[in-house]
């Protein structure tokens, strides 16, 4: 990245305002979620990290990213799954956990908390869907250093994530999304066919999760974020989250990961130069209603 071109792009940033009205008081709301998913994870000393568009957020803006409507966090497998198990325990009122495991109704793979308070309508997926405010909790699982071992375990992950999204394809697939001619192709023959009727979500996930869970996280060289949505392009040395380190976000501080730069690029190529105003609603989310004061 060129040096002066970098910094032009972080000054803009730096002048851009936070958001307003609506869209400040659900940043909020996120923030507080975070704060208290932090609270458990430091409470029982697990790790974690803040992610996506959190983690860029607090490198390029110190906070949320002025557009951006949810906050995102990752964890290695061990510590995610303790998280789980601890969750309904110790997680504090008004939030809800969201999670197959707790409930048969939920239909994405990894952990959502969501505050019921804040209601948003989203028009992604075929059928559209009317939610809470939320907060993605996503697993960081082993990938191989070995190149065949690597590439057969992608194609096994990728099958199983296929005929999971399949189950549940208009609930929670975005259609309007840029995809690859095979994608585009599976997602065709889904749509014009009753395919998803026949497939069993409950059978799907339980697949996947084993699936998911096949090379442990301890021993591995890399961190996948498979369930994210950057998939294997989200493959990353663990030695780039190494012990990780604290950034800013908001009027906190937050774990993230220890070489942020390599993994910004990883992920987002030039970082810290903005995108274009159309496509910054990547959720396509409206605020419907927003239940708390002032």
């Amino acid at each position: 990245m060129n040096t002066e071109t970098n910094q032009v792009n972080a000054e803009n940033a730096e002048n851009l305002k936070p958001a307003e009205g609506d869209l400040r008081k659900l940043q909020m709301v996120e923030l507080a979620m975070l704060k208290e998913v932090v609270r458990i994870c430091e409470k029982y000393n697990l790790t974690y990290y803040l992610s996506a568009g959190t983690f860029l957020g607090a490198v390029r803006h110190k906070g949320f990213i002025p557009w951006d409507d949810d906050a995102d966090v990752r964890m290695p497998r061990p510590d995610y799954e303790k998280l789980l198990e601890i969750l309904p325990q110790e997680l504090s009122s008004p939030y809800i956990i969201k999670h197959f495991l707790y409930d048969s109704s939920v239909h994405r793979y990894y952990l959502r908390i969501n505050d019921p308070r804040v209601k948003l309508k989203r028009t992604h997926s075929k059928t559209g869907e009317i939610s809470n405010a939320w907060l993605d909790i996503f697993p960081l699982d082993g990938m191989p250093k070995n190149k065949l071992h690597n590439k057969l375990r992608q194609f096994r992950l990728l099958y199983r994530r296929m005929w999971m999204q399949i189950s549940v394809f208009d609930e929670i697939v975005t259609l309007n999304k840029k995809r690859s001619r095979l994608e585009n192709m599976i997602i065709a023959v889904v749509r014009h066919t009753p395919i998803q009727h026949f497939v069993k979500y409950d059978k799907m996930w339980k697949k996947l999760d084993k699936a998911m869970k096949a090379c442990k996280a301890e021993t591995a060289e890399y961190y996948v974020n498979f369930m994210g949505m950057y998939k294997f392009k989200d493959m990353i040395p663990k030695s780039i989250y190494g012990n990780g380190a604290k950034y800013r976000f908001e009027d906190g501080e937050f774990n993230g990961p220890e070489d942020y730069d390599a993994f910004l690029k990883k992920l987002y190529g030039d970082y810290m130069k903005l995108p274009p105003v159309e496509t910054r609603n990547k959720h396509m989310t409206e605020i419907a209603s927003i239940d708390i004061e002032d």
